[in-house]
């Protein structure tokens, strides 16, 4: 029997895969989402020449990507995504040689003619950004890809692993994974020669906040003195029952309590008004307050920007976005202002911060009436929780410069395609 290489398969694969794509490649434009920046999409509008190309799925990958380079000055830069958010964050970085664009689609030949124009020394793929596409073109011109805070959950590893076979013609040539059980899975595919444990970028963010001191805090005035203040924050639709119930528990446990309720999103902010009518709990609008509020009251945030800052008033804070399956909201903000949070179970979106901090820094359960109770406890000074948390923090950070010294060699090349 005739015995397929490697540099035949690549082809067979190559066009097995584009002709995937062309099935079903149409439907793509039922979504408005994918319509945006379509041009860019289908390659109809080519990059300029960059030094290094980097691509982030959407806002947080784009953020990560834009705090990578900020330490690569001096450098023409290809960013790309595949959302309109994560193109608004590269924008609004700041960061000079910078081209934003839409990610094209995955076929091979798109991916080649953007690479033959852009030209880049290297590719850098952000945390679990496999494109099957964009990597057999860049094998196919013999570019060098890092997979940079790569991570791969164990349920995904499976769709990995039947793609094994296609992946291994076209491995990035480096892996820097965020933990040693992210290596792993990354070399069950690539090969685990390929990868090495950098940690994670977001660790060397996560403290950026300034912690702000209550005499300088702009919403000072809103609590009443004496009264206790609780914030739960990032409240999403499907735990609005649940939060509810939180809201009951703490008015149970201190009559004169203020609470501060922020939405995930504005355009819930009357329903919430209606939800909180109905079950006769004392509630206003945070942007008709103009002094201090009645203790007892609910403070309903229709104002942007004032999370931050509100955490940094309370005594202990709930995370939403945690009470349903929806992975959480970042529970770092309260801690960075030394005010420490309770979530619910579901914090997937943040399991990246390890799972010992929920044994010091953030409570966290699926019970209401412990989630209450946690919020009613004293609570330590801000200051302790602050440097307890930077102790955490600081333990993890590096990864910044442990993916630098991943790129470096590959930026000085001259020879690149």
């Amino acid at each position: 029997m005739l015995r397929l290489t490697g540099s035949r398969l690549r082809p067979l694969f190559v066009l097995l895969y584009s002709l995937l794509w062309c099935a079903v490649g149409p439907l793509l434009f039922l979504s408005p989402r994918m319509r945006q920046g379509w041009r860019q999409r289908l390659g109809l509008s080519r990059p300029a020449p960059c030094d290094i190309w980097v691509q982030g799925a959407s806002a947080g990958e784009c953020a990560l990507a834009a705090s990578l380079l900020l330490h690569l000055p001096g450098l023409r830069v290809l960013a790309t995504t595949c959302t309109g958010q994560g193109l608004d964050i590269l924008r609004k970085a700041g960061l000079p040689n910078l081209q934003a664009r839409m990610l094209p689609f995955d076929l091979p030949l798109l991916m080649g003619r953007a690479l033959d124009t852009a030209r880049p020394k290297v590719l850098v793929l952000l945390e679990t950004e496999i494109w099957p596409g964009l990597l057999l073109a860049c094998a196919a011109r013999n570019l060098p890809v890092v997979v940079a805070n790569a991570r791969m959950t164990p349920k995904s590893l499976a769709g990995y692993l039947f793609l094994r076979p296609l992946l291994r013609l076209c491995a990035p040539a480096r892996i820097g994974a965020i933990a040693p059980g992210d290596a792993r899975r990354f070399g069950l595919v690539f090969g685990p020669e390929r990868v090495e444990v950098t940690g994670n970028i977001k660790f060397d963010r996560a403290m950026d906040t300034p912690f702000l001191e209550l005499d300088a805090n702009p919403l000072a005035g809103l609590v009443p003195a004496g009264q206790a203040f609780f914030v739960l924050g990032s409240v999403r639709e499907q735990e609005e029952a649940d939060v509810l119930e939180l809201i009951r528990a703490l008015r149970e446990g201190d009559a004169g309590c203020v609470v501060g309720l922020f939405p995930r999103h504005m355009h819930r902010v009357e329903a919430w008004g209606r939800c909180l009518s109905e079950a006769a709990v004392p509630w206003t609008r945070r942007s008709a307050l103009a002094g201090a509020a009645e203790p007892g009251t609910v403070l309903l945030w229709d104002t942007f920007g004032e999370l931050g800052q509100a955490y940094a008033l309370a005594r202990r804070a709930f995370v939403g976005g945690s009470l349903a399956r929806l992975g959480g909201q970042n529970f770092l903000e309260p801690l960075a202002q030394g005010v420490l949070p309770c979530v619910g179970p579901h914090t997937r979106n943040f399991d990246w911060a390890g799972e010992e901090i929920f044994a010091d820094l953030v409570f966290k359960s699926a019970d209401i009436s412990e989630l209450a109770a946690n919020l009613l406890s004293p609570a330590p000074p801000r200051d302790e929780v602050r440097r307890r948390t930077l102790e955490y923090v600081h333990a993890r950070q590096g990864a910044t410069a442990a993916t630098l010294d991943l790129l470096r060699p590959y930026l000085s090349r001259s020879d690149h395609a």
